[in-house]
């Protein structure tokens, strides 16, 4: 028989709510990453569902294999929950639940390289972020709870943290950090008084209490935070550049990544559709350019752009000699939550007071200094020099490029679809000039294809495939797949990203408020003599100035929304629109059974809201079946707690009550048996003999690795009721 375990003294439920707000902080923190606040109950259910599984498995003494298991397990289970709900068969994850997570992880890895913070709220970063709070919940508990360690019950939860930080936006980042660094502190003090407390058990004197360590650790908490979060930012030097940067480098010329605007345009097109980006004060109408895009790799457009500090005069890489007029605009940036700063092609001259701006010559791209997230606020002037482009003069040119176009425009992937580029080359036969087949390849897409919002966004092989196949996209494939089938024809292009002029201010027409409904993608093509040259593929949509050689003249999107309808024995599509705006008519459009209204505002669906509710569902539940696990605990841990000692303890008890009552003496939790004997002795007379004798076999049968003889144990019994009859009669004595 081995001898019992020393009793170990659980700890409060409170203690287990630092660790549990430190995921909360870190869960808030994802609002860098994310672009609105639609993320937060989803991950608040993966990280409090992981530490109340945690904590009932920890509490239950649950074994460490079947706690694996438990945590495996419960993680499928939120994901099919929180995340897929529709894939459950009675709230139990399927195969489907399994395909649905593997394709958002699938879209979310494609899309991480390139997208920027903020983002969208994907359902592939949900479950990636998701899965990381549920693992770092079950690690720091573990960590914390059972191993009693505090660095590294903070550690996984720290680096979720600065995962956010590194690749999130600038907004928020005092608050968010504030907000974590009070919680860890708060854990770190009161790991270290529960720490204090179990270490000092046994010290008879001069200990330190656990209340005087929580004191201390929130008076240097307070302190640390408020200094952090408000004094620091205001120190002289806060503001100024890292000393070692390592987004990029510093001084003369600076590559610095730009992740490609057409990852956002759905989401302004549908989303933001009637948000104003920016306001545009212009001597006329334009098309806005971000930026434009070099490099296809088989699934993105993206920018190769080098940016060095511009001043007010920008080097331009357009033709010399090129007949142009000059724009000038006056841009104030709304809510654009994007690093570029419009403008008309091509600026030549800018001049801003609100902070620096970097120019790319290659791409035409105006954007922000990198010490600044977005160029929301910013507000300046910019003067373009539009070129006047002939029509004649794109017939008569040339197929000679510099060797810089060619080893910058004409590049595709090993892997390019032979269905595009065979495509491609069928559309423009008969076509004999780069103009020809240019304005070919632009007249098939409008006349050919339909514009909708419905079809899914994307840019690789697959994507482009699928597009010229269905029939019908919105701008962002339409550009794309114009400029990679024009470089399969040996044809320099790019992708230009921007919006269309916008809407005109009803008191002063030379205003033009720009929303999210008037972003756009176009294709430039180089034309040696003329520099590049904007077409426009995309039906419905016709840039201001370029009818000449386009043969289409300005349209956009309207300002209130449109209607489109198409049967099967009516293919002329219609289209409602506002009065004064230009739209498109044709006999040509593919025919299609549906009404859809195009930058209406829209509702979450029934679904949405359905996922919503089932994850607040989930959340009270969890918190309710916490809240009654503790409860249940509690008093059942007191109801069994002299049934769990053994006789030794049993007869000890009942000796300590009796002195308690009788003399009013009580054992310190700091006493040893021993130390509680010698000090309660000289009130006891005779007695104080069998209390040492007691405490000596209670001592003996707790710690010794023999359990006591049938001798020993009798004795015990023997002395704890003398011991009690002793006490009855000298009180009753007295």
């Amino acid at each position: 028989m081995t001898a019992p375990r020393p009793a170990v003294r659980r700890p409060s439920p409170w203690a287990e709510v630092p660790l549990v707000v430190v995921s909360v902080a870190v869960t808030i923190g994802f609002i860098r990453v994310y672009d609105t606040w639609s993320f937060l109950v989803a991950l608040l259910a993966f990280a409090l569902g992981a530490h109340a599984l945690a904590i009932a498995t920890r509490r239950r003494a649950t074994p460490g294999l079947a706690v694996v298991g438990l945590a495996i397990g419960g993680a499928a289970v939120a994901v099919g929950w929180i995340l897929f709900p529709s894939t459950t068969a009675w709230g139990i994850p399927t195969t489907a639940t399994w395909t649905a997570a593997v394709d958002s992880l699938t879209v979310a890895r494609d899309r991480y390289p390139v997208v920027i913070a903020p983002t969208d709220v994907l359902p592939g970063f949900q479950l990636a972020a998701g899965l990381a709070l549920w693992v770092a919940a079950w690690f720091a508990d573990w960590t914390a709870h059972r191993l009693r360690a505090t660095a590294e019950a903070l550690a996984p939860t720290t680096a979720v943290f600065v995962f956010c930080a590194v690749l999130g936006s600038g907004r928020y980042e005092v608050a968010c950090t504030a907000a974590f660094a009070a919680a860890a502190l708060w854990f770190v003090a009161v790991q270290r008084s529960a720490s204090l407390e179990r270490d000092q058990a046994w010290l008879p004197t001069n200990r330190v209490t656990a209340r005087a360590v929580l004191r201390s650790a929130s008076v240097v908490a307070v302190v640390a935070v408020f200094a952090g979060a408000v004094i620091g930012p205001r120190l002289p030097g806060a503001q100024e550049d890292a000393a070692v940067s390592w987004r990029e480098s510093k001084g003369g010329d600076s590559s610095r990544v730009t992740v490609s605007p057409m990852v956002e345009l759905k989401k302004r097109l549908v989303d933001q559709s009637d948000r104003e980006m920016f306001e545009v004060q212009s001597s006329e109408r334009a098309y806005w350019r971000l930026t434009s895009l070099d490099v296809f790799d088989g699934e993105i457009w993206s920018s190769s752009g080098h940016y060095k500090a511009a001043g007010t005069d920008l080097p331009s890489e357009e033709p010399a000699g090129q007949p142009a007029h000059t724009i000038t605009q006056k841009v104030k940036i709304k809510a654009l939550s994007a690093i570029w700063a419009p403008s008309a092609f091509e600026a030549v001259s800018v001049r801003s007071t609100d902070q620096p701006l970097h120019w790319d010559p290659d791409s035409s791209t105006l954007i922000v200094d990198s010490s600044q997230p977005t160029s929301d606020g910013l507000t300046y002037t910019v003067l373009s020099r539009t070129p006047n482009i002939e029509r004649a003069k794109l017939e008569s040119a040339g197929a000679t490029d510099p060797q810089a176009i060619t080893d910058t425009y004409l590049g595709l992937p090993s892997d390019f679809p032979f269905y595009a580029s065979d495509l491609a080359r069928a559309v423009t036969r008969g076509a004999v000039t780069r103009y020809e087949k240019a304005r070919a390849l632009q007249d098939w897409f409008r006349t050919q294809f339909n514009y909708s919002l419905d079809t899914k966004a994307g840019h690789g092989d697959d994507a482009l495939v699928s597009f010229l196949q269905s029939g019908e996209g919105y701008c962002e494939q339409f550009a794309g797949a114009y400029a990679a089938m024009a470089r399969s024809l040996d044809i320099p292009a790019r992708v230009a990203v921007g919006f269309t002029p916008g809407n005109e201010d009803p008191d002063d027409p030379d205003v033009y408020h720009v929303l999210g409904r008037h972003a756009h993608a176009w294709p430039e093509v180089y034309f040696p003599g003329s520099g590049w040259v904007p077409f426009e593929p995309t039906p419905g949509r016709g840039m201001p100035g370029a009818q000449s050689y386009t043969g289409v003249a300005e349209q956009q999107d309207l300002a209130r929304p449109i209607t489109i309808t198409t049967t099967s024995t009516a293919p002329p599509t219609t289209v409602t629109t506002a009065p004064g705006d230009q739209s498109r008519t044709s006999a040509d459009d593919k025919p299609d059974n549906r009404t859809r209204t195009v930058g209406g505002p829209s509702t979450p669906g029934p679904s949405t809201t359905g996922s919503v509710l089932r994850v607040i569902a989930l959340l009270v539940a969890a918190a309710v079946a916490l809240g009654g696990l503790i409860v249940f605990s509690r008093r059942r841990r007191r109801a069994q707690r002299l049934a769990a000692l053994d006789e030794a303890d049993r007869s000890w008890a009942r000796v300590e009550r009796a002195l308690a009552r009788r003399r009013g003496l009580a054992q310190e939790p700091s006493e040893t048996h021993l130390e509680f004997a010698r000090r309660a002795g000289p009130e006891l007379g005779d007695l104080a003999l069998p209390l040492r004798v007691l405490a000596s076999l209670v001592t003996e049968n707790r710690w010794s690795p023999d359990a006591l003889s049938a001798a020993e144990t009798e004795q015990l019994h023997d002395l704890a009721d003398q011991l009690i009859a002793g006490l009855e009669s000298k009180a009753a004595v007295g």
